[in-house]
């Protein structure tokens, strides 16, 4: 069978099984959603398939089935099988595992990711060292500011960050021997894959663990509660949400004085329960 869509061109198996199927159908009229359950050796079911791409776990036995409906070539089915690994991993770690699988098993990397903004995401502290550098003075000793990062990281590790900015061209030295940023902030736009910043946020919710269990000085404020509203409210609440990081980071573009600390704020909405159909 030819190549009804480039699964190479995905990091995700369920936006491909979608797409997949709306481009297969349309020169195989058979190939419903719920035809496909039929090729998948589900012929009393009409819904797995949508339910696969709706959010459904995919069981390791379904996989060789999916790859032989799919027509995929032995390399392709190993993406596809990670690519499965990855969206339903359970862990961090995890994720980070399979992800360093999808690279190397993509043809051409760089059109998942450049491989230092992957560097950059995939370890909280290198936007922490960023930011920092407009707090204290930062020279070729990193020992000082080494002492004031929470959690702690090692001197080393944070030569390889800094050594990492300057590549990405975050940083430069000031004519006082001082690294300073080259821009006022990191988004991660540039660096649009999910998968990529997905990671960076599991590190930054598990700081937000580590900076509640500390009990230390550092400033906090943190607070949840549990709630139930109607959806249009929820989507009320999700588009304050979206107003305060924008008034958020308003404020920060318009603060002129000289910073005196880095912070990180975290924001969760997410829903408890299922749909219900």
């Amino acid at each position: 069978m030819d190549k009804i869509i480039d699964i190479f061109q995905f990091t995700n198996f369920r936006k491909y099984l979608d797409e997949y199927q709306a481009a297969r159908v349309l020169t195989d009229p058979d190939f419903t959603r719920a035809g496909a359950c039929v090729l998948l050796g589900l012929p009393k079911t009409r819904s797995y398939y949508n339910d696969i791409v709706k959010g459904k776990k995919l069981s390791s036995r379904m996989i060789p089935k999916f790859v032989e409906v799919l027509g995929l070539n032995k390399k392709e089915a190993r993406y596809f099988e990670t690519l499965v690994n990855l969206d339903q991993a359970k862990t961090a770690t995890e994720r980070n595992a399979f992800f360093e699988e999808l690279l190397k098993q993509h043809p051409d990397s760089h059109r998942i990711l450049n491989e230092d903004a992957y560097e950059y995401y995939n370890h909280w502290y290198n936007s922490v060292l960023f930011t920092a550098l407009e707090v204290v003075d930062v020279s070729d000793d990193l020992e000082p500011v080494q002492k004031l990062i929470f959690p702690k990281v090692s001197v080393g590790t944070l030569k390889r960050s800094l050594e990492l900015l300057e590549r990405l061209g975050f940083v430069r030295k000031n004519e006082d021997g001082f690294w300073k940023s080259c821009r006022e902030s990191v988004s991660s736009g540039a660096y649009n894959n999910s998968d990529l910043v997905r990671q960076y946020q599991l590190q930054c919710f598990e700081l937000s663990k580590q900076a509640l269990l500390a009990n230390n000085e550092n400033p906090s404020d943190m607070g949840t509660f549990t709630f139930s509203v109607s959806d249009d409210a929820f989507k009320a609440i999700a588009k304050e949400i979206q107003g305060l990081k924008a008034r958020v980071r308003k404020i920060i573009a318009q603060d002129r004085k000289k910073a005196t600390g880095v912070h990180q704020l975290n924001i969760h909405l997410f829903t408890n329960l299922k749909k219900v159909s």
